[in-house]
């Protein structure tokens, strides 16, 4: 009972001494979730690994409509309705023509005067696209759209042009009123519209989009559930620093000499200062993923105790890994300095900085780091459905290099 208050004394001492060192503090927690933020959000402006976020064009189009027929109104309403085209209406096609060659727009739509009317007598009929040959990506959209607006017209053009011939055919409306012609076709062209758009609505035959192997398609992934553990895992390991230095500033100024004159069992002395740093790399898990779940909408899983474990594991090894450093450096400047090389070295080997493909060279050398494994075992917890089963692979590495960590670093520490 007396060794745990020694070691919850030890941890205390060791966390306010942290939170009077503001650079430290900046470097460990504010610095990665600035930079996990920062590339996160402009990975997911550019599309880069599938951000969720749809991302929005605008195709300036200039449109000619030389119809009054009740065609070409339902082409030009449906042009409008299409947030991505920025329609500027012309009075003639000259003009349209000669605006799109200086390029003013990508493409100009002309709407023949006879439109309406050709469709009604089932006549062939053009709608003529004009585009700029310099954009021939926009153009093909803006042809693609016309043909989908076109399609559902000449649709309708020709129901009602079947309506009108078997009313002809069979006589049913002989005699009637021109009025009386017309409002039967209009009820029959409704009634089979209707129909036609409940049968789109509710469609008999669906299509699900599966990959190569039968499995259904995945959601768009959040890119922060990448970028935010990569920051997280190297930062943490830049604690390693912190700790060496500070354990050997404290030989230098001589606390260490009187921490240890005090009836402390050493093990109390050693516990306490790795309990402390493993709550500040906890900390920074704990800070950087709820900032990133509550502001970008990071997943961050369907196991709590999975992630606690890890996290667990992570803080475990980066400050055996401090002490071993503490064990082997000679001065606390010296600390610094190979905390930080050794921080950008293992969180390049370890996948932080660039990701690396599965099955690669690189992907086996990050297997002989603790970051390998952490970020395994992050991703698939945030994004690939892990549970604590699957996670417990991961935990075991990073206690084991703890273990390796920490013997090498009590064989060679000197308690004086």
């Amino acid at each position: 009972m007396n060794n745990l208050r020694y070691t919850l004394a030890v941890a205390g001492k060791e966390l306010q001494v942290m939170l009077k060192d503001r650079g430290s503090l900046v470097v460990l927690f504010l610095l990665p979730l600035l930079l996990a933020s920062l590339l996160g959000s402009m990975y997911q402006s550019f599309g880069i690994m599938g951000g969720d976020e749809e991302q929005t064009i605008s195709l300036d189009v200039f449109l000619v409509n030389g119809d009054d027929g009740e065609y070409a109104k339902q082409v030009v309403t449906a042009l409008e309705s299409i947030d991505e085209l920025n329609i500027t209406t012309l009075d003639s096609a000259p003009e349209a023509d000669e605006r799109v060659a200086d390029a003013q727009a990508l493409a100009a739509i002309i709407i023949p005067a006879d439109f309406s009317q050709k469709i009604d007598t089932y006549e062939p009929t053009q709608v003529q696209v004009i585009v700029d040959p310099a954009q021939e990506v926009a153009a093909g959209i803006i042809s693609g759209i016309m043909n989908q607006v076109l399609g559902e017209v000449q649709v309708v053009g020709e129901i009602s042009y079947g309506i009108r011939s078997v009313f002809a055919e069979s006589g049913v409306l002989e005699g009637a009123p021109p009025e009386m012609q017309r409002a039967a076709e209009a009820q029959s062209l409704g009634a089979i519209m209707t129909q036609l758009q409940a049968m789109r609505l509710n469609p008999t035959i669906t299509v699900r989009s599966e990959d190569m192997a039968g499995l259904e398609a995945a959601e768009p992934v959040n890119v922060f559930g990448y970028v935010v553990p990569n920051f997280t895992v190297m930062f943490s390991f830049f604690l390693i620093g912190v700790i060496a230095a500070t354990l050997l500033r404290e030989k230098e100024e001589g606390s260490f000499r009187r921490l240890i004159a005090a009836p402390l069992p050493h093990g109390t002395i050693i516990a306490g200062k790795m309990l402390a740093y493993m709550l500040v790399v906890v900390l920074q898990v704990v800070i950087l993923f709820g900032v990133a779940s509550f502001a970008f909408g990071m997943p961050l899983g369907d196991s709590p105790l999975g992630l606690l474990l890890l996290t667990i594991a992570l803080a475990m090894s980066a400050t055996a890994l401090g002490l071993l450093l503490a064990a082997w450096a000679k001065t606390s400047s010296q600390a610094d300095s190979l905390g930080t090389i050794i921080g950008f070295v293992l969180a390049g080997l370890g996948g932080c900085i660039v990701s690396f493909s599965d099955g690669s060279f690189m992907e086996v050398v990050s297997k002989f780091t603790p970051h390998g494994h952490a970020l395994a075992g992050f991703y698939g917890l945030l994004n690939g459905g892990f549970g604590v089963v699957d996670v417990l692979p991961q935990v075991g590495w990073l206690v084991g290099f703890t273990a390796v960590f920490f013997i090498i670093a009590m064989w060679r520490f000197r308690f004086e």
